[in-house]
């Protein structure tokens, strides 16, 4: 922990206190920490409201506080917080709050908490004096679901509600693409509206461990989609109005699967999980036979690759995240998580990201074609007289054996149109 603060690496725990796994889990001969009275998927839920449930609430809180107190932990980030059911006066989110706040003021320092959520609501991060749960931030699996379906024709048979180019504008322009709308896969009317909230409040991500650990093979996306559509993913991820996630070796493309693997030592409890694994990938309709999820082996090939870092496209696809993230870092347009300061249009599959510095001088306009056919057009409209070009996925520099198409011009106008090769990314500012 000291070694990354030396560095200036903040560190957050993933803490799940939803449910406990079935071994090892003695919790219930001690005291009431579990009840009937709710459900997750995992097993009993948390008794949180029920009789006798103050020491749980009390022993559940301490805990986030010993991590950061004792460890010096930076950060929590809540596991599926829609399973931690509580319908008591004082919800067990507000009261973590209010701990958390009063060790805030003891250490002087800024704790952060960020969930899992399924509610696709903006409670979550609204402080609880205002009826939220308080959480610094929330992940935004909308975002994901959006973008992975327009990388991966695969993905809409998993995300049936999504794969529209209009649904990737909604979640960058106002967070949840679903936001009352019908849902088919719940079968009813689902969240409410993100539009205004600061996107600091959202994590984004284009993979992370349960994307790819819930896949029957547990590939990452960078080993379901092509060259040109890493860099696409990487850009429309890192030039996003929220807080960028990177999953473990996607920086640089790694292509290492990220597979379920246990330790478990109940022979019984083991061919249950292999039996629940099998029946769950049956009924989404994977046609592989997943590894066994007790095999060492299946645990040796989910280790990262590090040294694809220096080879070939993983060198390029590292070179490309570098280069993203420096305009991240520099750019005063891209620091601004002001929702009134984007604009986003889309023509086809094309999409175009308009960003604004929050004193309104500075502008970038990302645009991106997510088409495999011929190239398409899309007219550039802005206050700014002319733009500069600063980032293009198919100049020479970001190509390996991809078709090289004539070059973006280097300066355009506004109003002006120009023409995308297929798969691109490309990135007009101004920066004087």
């Amino acid at each position: 922990m000291d070694a990354c603060h030396q560095k200036s690496i903040a560190v957050f725990l993933d803490v799940v206190y939803n449910h406990l796994g079935p071994e090892g889990n003695y919790l219930e001969e001690f005291a009431p920490y579990f009840t009937d009275q709710h459900k997750t998927p995992w097993g009993k839920a948390i008794n949180f409201d029920g009789p006798w449930s103050d020491g749980v609430r009390d022993f559940f809180c301490e805990n986030a506080i010993y991590w950061f107190e004792n460890f010096h932990i930076d950060g929590l980030r809540f596991d599926a917080i829609h399973y931690m059911y509580d319908m008591g006066a004082v919800h067990i989110f507000e009261w973590m709050h209010e701990k958390i706040r009063s060790l805030e003021q003891k250490l002087g320092k800024t704790l952060y908490t960020t969930a899992e959520s399924d509610f696709n609501s903006p409670r979550v991060t609204k402080p609880p004096e205002s009826g939220g749960c308080g959480f610094t931030a929330q992940w935004l699996d909308d975002f994901h679901h959006a973008l992975y379906t327009l990388l991966d024709e695969e993905g809409k048979k998993f995300y049936a509600d999504f794969g529209e180019i209009k649904q990737l504008a909604k979640a960058y322009k106002d967070g949840f693409v679903h936001s009352g709308e019908y849902v088919k896969f719940r079968k009813r009317k689902y969240g409410t509206s993100s539009a205004g909230i600061s996107g600091d409040k959202f994590i984004s991500f284009i993979d992370n461990h349960d994307q790819a650990g819930n896949r029957a093979t547990g590939n990452c996306l960078a080993s379901l989609i092509s060259f040109q559509k890493i860099k696409i993913a990487a850009a429309a991820n890192l030039l996003s109005p929220y807080i960028p996630m990177l999953f473990m070796g996607e920086e640089y493309g790694d292509d290492s699967p990220f597979l379920y693997f246990i330790s478990h030592s109940d022979d019984e409890l083991i061919e249950a999980v292999r039996h629940g694994r099998k029946k769950e990938f049956e009924r989404f309709g994977w046609n592989v036979d997943s590894p066994d999820p007790y095999e060492e082996k299946t645990f040796f090939e989910s280790r990262l690759r590090w040294d694809e870092l220096n080879e070939g496209k993983h060198h390029l696809i590292y070179q490309w995240y570098r280069e993203v993230i420096h305009l991240r870092k520099i750019h005063p347009a891209l620091q601004s998580f002001n929702k009134n300061d984007i604009w986003v249009n889309t023509i086809d599959d094309v999409l175009e990201l308009c960003r604004r510095s929050a004193s309104g001088t500075k502008e970038l306009i990302c645009i991106f074609n997510f088409s495999e056919q011929s190239s398409r057009c899309i007219t550039i409209s802005s206050a700014l007289p002319h733009w500069t070009k600063i980032i293009d996925s198919n100049d020479k520099q970001w190509l390996i054996d991809e078709t090289e198409y004539g070059r973006l011009p280097d300066t355009i106008e506004t109003g002006k149109q120009i023409i995308l090769p297929p798969l691109t990314v490309v990135v007009y500012g101004n920066l004087d």
